[in-house]
């Protein structure tokens, strides 16, 4: 089995999709938490000058959702065939755009920049979800076994959706409101912590998150 290392901030974000995806598929790797003190010196060093970073017996890699789907294809989280991979990468890929689309208010949440919080989540942030959760919730809509592309056990597209909200239930100032109006999205993030890998991920990881 080749040699795994994760390489991200010590925090959640997005290197706890990679981690539970380890923890799903059983697999040991190298968790290395980065401080933000030691991020600037480290910056230089990895291939893209962002985290996360995956170190596969020495070679070295970054962007999260490439890694994800590496990932996905070497543990058997990509679907049964490359269609069903495609769909699962297009629903990360949908879910990564709203997390890009929410950055101005998140930035200004956890504290990295100035601005009014409440006013960007009010701005920013409920117009990026009121577009991007409705496709999640017809693509449910249309799945006979509650994971996003129909299939018996969840891909690594419910594990980045899953992550997401999970992290999102402890950063927006109205949770009971998140997901609302998108039931079937919420049985979804039932389902997912309900995995006893996920739960127990949740539950020993590091108390102080910043997001």
């Amino acid at each position: 089995m080749p040699s795994y290392k994760l390489t991200y901030f010590n925090t959640s974000g997005r290197g706890d999709p990679i981690r539970i995806l380890f923890s799903l598929a059983d697999v040991p790797f190298e968790d290395v938490r980065v401080g933000l003190q030691e991020w600037p010196a480290l910056k230089a060093k990895t291939p893209l000058g962002t985290l996360p970073v995956l170190s596969v017996d020495g070679v070295e890699f970054g962007q999260t959702q490439a890694i994800l789907r590496y990932l996905a294809k070497e543990f058997g989280f990509a679907g049964p065939d490359n269609l069903t991979s495609a769909i699962a990468d297009s629903l990360a890929d949908q879910m990564a755009d709203f997390m890009t689309a929410i950055f101005p208010w998140h930035g200004v949440n956890v504290g990295f920049a100035p601005g009014d919080k409440a006013a960007l989540y009010q701005s920013v942030f409920i117009p990026a979800r009121d577009k991007h959760f409705p496709f999640f919730e017809k693509t449910l809509s249309n799945t006979s076994t509650g994971w996003l592309t129909s299939t018996p056990s969840l891909t690594h597209a419910d594990i980045f959706v899953g992550c997401v909200i999970e992290m999102l239930l402890r950063l927006v100032p109205e949770k009971e409101k998140l997901l609302a109006d998108f039931p079937l999205l919420a049985a979804h993030q039932t389902k997912f912590l309900g995995i006893p890998q996920v739960a127990n991920h949740i539950a020993n990881r590091p108390k102080d998150l910043w997001f």
